[in-house]
């Protein structure tokens, strides 16, 4: 147990989470309720026990919270724990061949080509800019001082923007393709239930052959095709870097289906770090002393001067902050795989097909890896309260070779655009709004996040 908090006269804030079930849910209204909230099925027995092995008929739901186990399953044998067929074939509609929604072989040729696209050193000529963006999307929320707004839909539009400037270079054509797929995976149908070839659900999903869906695809293989084009002389953002990449093992290149579908897995990834930065604002609004913190954190770094890379690396509390933002709303709350082999993790036995649920919803509050887990208290990021910490009690994008590929640059611009923010506002909540969180592929607030922004 880690990150033990000072002690305080004063109470924390009690922090908004769905109902927490005393007792396992029975099968069927387990089912129902992951259908519209993935983390109202998480039950009291897995917030004090690490590995918990549940059996349902001929069905079997291993929850491992066990950083060891953790470790076992989405590092050591990654590809004994593939993700679930259904959840792939979600994904599969816009994005075909993409590591969203493929396993194996596939997945580890895409995995190859398209990381070092978004690794530091590919994203460092990118910063600049998108520090001067998020500056001036943050300038535009002047107009709206003094007047509610729901933060999550401004974020969003922000991060869209920034996001298309990373991916596209800019193209106002990227941001309907951006917002096509953050609309994926939709909910599940009877048809997704089906194991059938591709070939055959095409033909069968009227969404499928939807015009729209067609012409985005459409064009963001166009864009793709520009950049492939001899003698391009425009930007050279994220397609182009994945246009030109290579398998370091083969030499080979994607051909321009496969570019398509890689380049919508990447786009549509973005979507879940809009969560970190509306949840932030949930979370200062309730703690003024760490908001008061971070302000005089940026006052100090900062001064007058716009933001530029160098100045990241000076917001340590700020940074902190964030990643106790994540810790307790994390932006993926559940990581369900499922064993291909008879396993045994951390002493207990897995039946091949058993579903296993890593979930940082679990792991990031679990009472026997944090001290106060409910708690909202950045400084248990500190070097010196994060030195015994097991390295995968806090897993915000995921660990292994399956852990978000994007995840330097979610972390960067979302230090950037809370910088930009959180330097010229003060974000209060609106009064008797309810905050109410819930699980589907991210973790969103019901209904949005309501706030009124102050100028500072």
């Amino acid at each position: 147990m880690t990150g033990a908090s000072p002690a305080s006269a004063v109470p924390p804030p009690l922090l908004a989470v769905p109902p927490r079930p005393q007792r396992p849910l029975p099968p069927l209204r387990l089912l129902r309720t992951a259908a519209s909230d993935t983390v109202g099925i998480f039950d009291e027995e897995l917030f004090d026990e690490l590995v918990v092995v549940r059996r349902y008929g001929i069905a079997t739901l291993a929850y491992v919270s066990d950083p060891a186990g953790i470790r076992h399953v989405l590092v050591d044998r990654f590809d004994d724990y593939p993700r679930l067929p259904l959840i792939r074939r979600l994904y599969e509609p816009e994005m075909g061949t993409g590591t969203l929604a493929t396993a194996g072989p596939i997945w580890w040729r895409h995995r190859r080509i398209a990381a070092p696209t978004l690794d530091r050193r590919a994203l460092a000529p990118d910063a600049p800019g998108l520090a001067a963006a998020a500056e001036a999307q943050a300038e535009a929320l002047s107009g709206q001082v003094g007047a509610p707004m729901n933060i999550e839909a401004q974020v969003s539009r922000i991060w869209m923007d920034l996001l298309n400037r990373m991916v596209t270079g800019g193209d106002p054509r990227g941001l309907p393709i951006l917002a096509w797929l953050a609309k994926v995976p939709r909910k599940p149908k009877a048809l997704d239930l089906m194991p059938m070839p591709a070939w055959l659900r095409d033909r069968l999903s009227p969404a499928r052959q939807s015009p729209e869906r067609q012409a985005l695809r459409a064009a963001l293989r166009g864009l793709i095709a520009e950049r492939m084009a001899e003698g391009y002389a425009g930007p050279q953002d994220l397609l182009w870097r994945l246009a030109r990449a290579t398998d370091r093992e083969t030499g080979q290149r994607l051909p321009l289906d496969e570019l398509r579908d890689e380049a919508s897995a990447l786009m549509g990834a973005g979507e879940a770090t809009i969560r970190a930065l509306t949840w932030i604002w949930y979370l200062l609004g309730l703690h003024p002393e760490v908001e008061a913190r971070v302000h005089a954190e940026l006052d100090a770094v900062l001064g007058a001067a716009p933001i530029a890379p160098d100045h990241l690396r000076g917001l340590v509390y700020t940074r902190r902050v964030l990643d106790e933002v994540m810790r307790l709303y994390p932006p993926i709350p559940i990581v369900p795989r499922q064993a291909r082999r008879r396993d045994t993790i951390c002493g207990r036995t897995i039946p091949r097909g058993a579903i296993v649920i890593v979930a940082p919803w679990i792991v990031h509050r679990h009472r026997k890896l944090w001290s106060d887990p409910e708690t909202f208290d950045p400084d248990r990021f500190t070097e010196a309260r994060s030195r015994d910490r097991p390295r995968f009690a806090h897993i915000p994008f995921s660990v292994g070779p399956g852990m978000c590929s994007g995840s330097h640059f979610a972390s960067m611009q979302m230090l950037i655009l809370v910088a930009a923010l959180a330097r010229r506002y003060r974000f209060r909540p609106v009064p008797d709004v309810p905050v109410s969180p819930f699980g589907g592929i991210s973790l969103h607030p019901r209904g949005g996040l309501w706030v009124v922004p102050e100028r500072r």
